[in-house]
């Protein structure tokens, strides 16, 4: 039975967390796979068509959303997060959904030397925006980690209702960063998908190591 200490470590997640773990991981490279011999599934195009509606303002958020995976902005996000965190679910929670978040965000440099699927070319692109990308292009590491944050955070409510407002609000941000993505051209639309499903896995994944890690350092806890 969980105690009381116990339950100032513990983050939400699936009972059968492996499980969960590995289908999840294995429809993400799966995906990867099909669309990098099927180039039907990338859904190529759709980064033309969505980089054709373009105005100032939205280069300003493509361009401020694309530096949302640069090691220091993502840790100076953890950080801020840490800070709210503090007071409305102590600092230990606090802590598991800053580890959990970066965590499961590295996860994607395995799924994408696993699939290994280049970059799409630029040359479709009529409006087009200087960013440097990296090599790889499945999945996208700025959506694993828009959607690695919100899964965490969504892990740390305790209640229905501050569960599905941090899901709302924090689905309007992966679909914010998905279309950025899309807008720069710098990924197919099957990288955002597979974004989505890595995201979740490396979050649910970190997840529940996080809580087998922890239990041995609740203090007090019965044999």
């Amino acid at each position: 039975m969980q105690t009381r200490r116990d339950r100032a470590w513990a983050l939400s997640r699936p009972v059968h967390w492996i499980i969960w773990t590995v289908v999840l991981f294995a429809l993400t490279i799966a995906l990867g796979f099909a669309a990098k011999a099927l180039p039907a599934l990338r859904f190529a195009g759709l980064d033309a068509a969505v980089n054709r509606v373009n105005s100032p303002l939205l280069d300003t958020a493509a361009l401020l959303l694309d530096r949302l995976d640069h090691p220091v902005v993502v840790a100076v996000i953890l950080v801020v997060v840490f800070v709210v965190l503090l007071p409305l679910a102590g600092w230990r929670r606090a802590l598991g959904v800053c580890v959990v978040t970066g965590a499961a965000w590295l996860t994607t440099l395995v799924v994408k030397y696993v699939v290994a699927q280049p970059r799409p070319s630029t040359g479709d692109l009529t409006h087009l925006l200087h960013v440097s990308p990296a090599t790889l292009s499945y999945p996208s590491g700025h959506v694993v980690f828009a959607t690695a944050l919100v899964a965490a955070l969504a892990a740390v409510c305790r209640t229905t209702t501050a569960r599905a407002l941090v899901l709302v609000i924090g689905g309007l941000l992966v679909v914010a960063v998905a279309w950025s993505r899309l807008y720069v051209g710098v990924h197919y639309g099957t990288d955002v998908v597979g974004g989505v499903l890595n995201g979740v896995a490396g979050a649910v994944l970190m997840a529940g190591l996080w809580d087998l890690a922890t239990r041995r350092l609740a203090p007090g806890r019965a044999a």
